[in-house]
């Protein structure tokens, strides 16, 4: 189950970014994080912290509240329901 949330949020986080129009080398001039630690983020190869992701998002006006809304939705959207 934190496997699967921890990867969801790595590539919630690419989904923005590239929405965003931004590659990764944009985003690090934006988030002042370098390029190859949003590489490792963005594949879960990585931990980050809530400080990291929020500088991720900052660009993008995202707050880390609208951001996990977005994830949990995911998630739960994945779970197979029981009948």
């Amino acid at each position: 189950m934190k496997e699967e949330f921890l990867k969801a949020v790595s590539s919630e986080l690419k989904i923005i970014r590239i929405e965003n129009g931004d590659s990764q080398e944009e985003l690090a001039l934006k988030s002042k994080i370098a390029t190859s630690t949003i590489s490792k983020y963005e594949t879960g190869k990585d931990d980050m912290s809530l400080y990291k992701i929020e500088q991720m998002l900052k660009p993008y006006n995202y707050t880390l509240s609208i951001f996990f809304t977005r994830v949990l939705a995911k998630t739960q959207n994945k779970k197979p329901k029981i009948v």
